[in-house]
């Protein structure tokens, strides 16, 4: 803060308050929002008034709605300087912003500190870098390890190079060419199922791989030609045949990694497992179809879902169920290892 200004100008700024009247800050500002100096000014009465100077290393101290505030009337043109913004709820500081502005645009590096409801202390959230009001150099987002992170740089505002996003359990390693998925991609679910791929300026590519636990690899192409359409003629049909699903949670968003299993009869099965996508194609040997087949999907955090094959059409999302008795971690790895024994 300009020392200089504030000793030159001390009794021009007091002749803002209004006599007899408390007025905010914010209250003034909304009603002369054009006058660069009205604002400067208010900042500067306000630590008269409260006895508040700037903080160690330059920062004004703002209270989170004052700055939401000064945002909401457009008034982030003012903001220049650096900013120690505190979070209260029910008297208790639950975030501090430490925050950098440049006649107005955003600048420098901006450092989040929130309260993690698992931990209850204050920890470091969110890192940004900006530039010219534009997000550029490194960028950091986690809730402190619980189960999101996301990790990378921007530049002038656009993702680029490798991203790392853990989620869940699950990890993922992204690469971005000017704001898009661009390059190699790796994705490890929470059972532990790896998912390999590549994208071209935002498009995926074929040849998608996924390894199962088993070490079994399939491909994944994107343009798979379904060779049987098993629909009311699928009684003429017989051999092995091919066909096409997908797998969808009871919000109707898709269920990667689920594992399909058809149960053929009683000493034979096949199986499949979704893609990133939902999808799956799975062999279907129609010689040994009776109308006791059904599928089985199992994947972590939904109930085991049978439905009998005679209800299944070539392309069908089949549907998961809510329910209390939900698959744990343990029976859906204890699942994946079973499926070795399955066999056509």
């Amino acid at each position: 803060m300009d020392q200089d200004f504030l000793k030159n100008n001390k009794k021009k700024l007091t002749l803002l308050i209004v006599k007899g009247k408390k007025i905010t800050q914010i209250q003034l500002i909304k009603t002369m929002k054009n006058s660069h100096f009205i604002f400067i000014g208010l900042l500067l009465i306000t630590f008269f008034t409260k006895g508040q100077t700037p903080i160690q290393g330059g920062y004004i101290e703002l209270t989170y709605d004052e700055y939401t505030e000064l945002i909401e009337i457009n008034q982030e043109n003012e903001l220049d300087g650096k900013y120690y913004v505190r979070q209260f709820k029910d008297k208790k500081v639950i975030g501090i912003h430490k925050i950098e502005y440049r006649k107005g645009r955003k600048n420098g590096e901006w450092l989040h500190f929130s309260i993690f409801r698992k931990k209850g202390t204050l920890d470091l959230s969110t890192i940004e870098n900006y530039e010219d009001d534009l997000r550029n150099g490194y960028y950091y987002n986690s809730d402190n390890g619980f189960t999101f992170s996301e990790e990378g740089y921007y530049e002038k505002g656009k993702k680029e190079g490798l991203w790392n996003v853990t989620k869940s359990g699950s990890n993922e390693k992204i690469n971005y060419k000017n704001g898009k998925k661009h390059g190699d991609y790796w994705r490890q679910d929470a059972s532990g199922v790896i998912v390999k791929g590549a994208y071209k300026k935002g498009e995926k590519l074929d040849n998608w791989t996924i390894e199962d636990l088993s070490g079994n690899t399939k491909n994944q192409g994107e343009n798979t030609s379904i060779s049987s359409q098993p629909t009311e003629a699928s009684s003429a049909t017989s051999g092995i045949q091919t066909v096409q699903g997908s797998v969808q949670k009871p919000d109707g968003t898709i269920a990667p990694i689920a594992v399909v299993r058809l149960q053929l009869t009683d000493t034979s099965c096949t199986y499949a497992f979704t893609d990133f996508d939902g999808n799956f194609d799975i062999e279907i040997d129609y010689d040994k179809i009776t109308e006791n087949s059904y599928f089985e999907i199992v994947i972590e955090g939904f109930p085991k879902k049978i439905m009998p094959f005679s209800d299944f059409s070539d392309q069908d999302a089949i549907t998961l169920d809510n329910g209390r008795k939900k698959i744990t971690y343990d029976e859906y790895r204890s699942y994946y290892e079973s499926m070795k024994d399955c066999h056509l």
